[in-house]
């Protein structure tokens, strides 16, 4: 099945460029309620690097953002001083982001929601205000999912658990190769919009500018598999870096990455295809590339020798792979499957990160493996 992903490369690249053409047009039909140019009251929940960034963004657009924090002081000082005194802590935030610690309150009058709480904390974020929660996510009501993680106790796809709290909202999903530093210095960056057609549209319209361009598509199971494994396996990229094992093997790393993606992303029903695409190659070749990764920064410090109890508890932000890694190499007996896919790639990063077995170890077990057709 992985051998699909690039099943037709020239229909890929030609529908990509139809995208690029005919994006005002799309945008049009979307009606007038959500041209970017009319200003709109959206939430951003919560206030941590990605949201802040999203934050920053919605605001230059001339939306109202109501940016939820889960800290006092991070609202004070944006608030009062206009910058996140935690996190971008460089970037001097628009009038027009309005920093609220009460969820209620974050997300009156607004009809989009942009949910960018690290997976570790999603449930008990949604479920201790779950009220809140539903009495907002009426019909009409846009959820934009942010996070690349998957949750745990039990193993669960974000997109399906939040789906199945409410049915009534719209759910879609943004991913793409973007780090957030570079996004709130106005580099250019795009990313892919994923869900049911008018709530595609309507995130494409409210983040779509001159730096940062928004595609559309309805494979919200393909964006999403897409996320948290490239997490997973930028920690194998990390690892691959700090033992100097060169290009040559951080490439054949990423390639075969993107067959067990094709594997996974076919197993949950989503199309492999989607992998040719901003939320498949383009995120993996970014966090596989790069230290501004967190989850490549976890990979090269576990081949150091550090304790992934001290990676942890050094990090000030959460790097999802971590979690990505243990729900994954637990699903299938949780679930108690057998028709699970082979995944070796992240079975190895799993054994590396949990057990007592080194990063060179997990390396050699891959290059051993029986030889095989691609």
């Amino acid at each position: 099945m992985a051998a699909s992903v690039f099943y037709n490369p020239l229909s890929t690249f030609v529908n990509s460029f139809h995208g690029i053409l005919t994006y005002p047009l799309s945008a049009a039909r979307a009606g007038a309620r959500y041209n970017q140019n009319m200003p709109q009251i959206i939430t951003v929940a919560d206030a941590g690097t990605w949201g802040t960034a999203l934050a920053n963004l919605l605001a230059l657009n001339g939306h109202q953002v109501q940016l939820l924090c889960y800290r006092e002081e991070i609202a004070t000082g944006i608030n009062t001083d206009r910058r996140n005194p935690v996190y971008l802590t460089d970037l001097e935030l628009p009038k027009n982001i309005t920093a609220i610690t009460d969820l209620e309150a974050a997300l009156a009058h607004s009809e989009t929601a942009y949910l960018v709480v690290p997976t570790r904390y999603l449930r008990p974020f949604i479920l201790d205000n779950i009220a809140v929660w539903q009495a907002w996510a009426r019909p009409g009501a846009v959820l934009c999912n942010c996070t690349k993680g998957l949750l745990l106790n039990p193993t669960e796809r974000t997109d399906e658990w939040l789906a199945r709290l409410f049915p009534a909202a719209a759910l879609c999903h943004l991913a793409g190769p973007n780090f957030a530093k570079e996004l709130a210095k106005g580099k250019l960056a795009a990313a892919v919009s994923a869900g049911p057609l008018r709530a595609a549209e309507l995130v494409q319209s409210q983040l779509m500018s001159d730096n940062y361009r928004i595609y559309t598509g309805d494979d919200l199971v393909g964006v999403e598999v897409a996320g948290f494994y490239k997490n997973i396996i930028a920690i194998g990229a990390g690892a691959v870096t700090e033992l100097s094992l060169g290009e040559n093997a951080r490439a054949a790393l990423v390639t075969r990455a993107l067959a067990e993606m094709g594997r996974l992303v076919d197993y949950f029903g989503g199309d492999p295809g989607t992998l040719a695409g901003l939320a498949g190659i383009g995120d993996l070749m970014l966090t596989c590339s790069s230290e501004m990764s967190r989850n490549f920064q976890v990979g090269m410090r576990r081949a150091r020798g550090q304790s992934l109890t001290q990676i942890q508890a050094e990090m000030k932000e959460v790097a999802e792979g971590i979690q990505a890694a243990r729900a994954v190499h637990d699903w299938p007996s949780e679930h108690s499957l057998t028709d699970w896919p082979d995944l070796p790639l992240a079975n190895e990063v799993y054994q590396f990160l949990y057990g007592d077995e080194s990063a060179q170890e997990s390396i050699k077990r891959l290059m051993r493996r029986p030889p095989k057709a691609e």
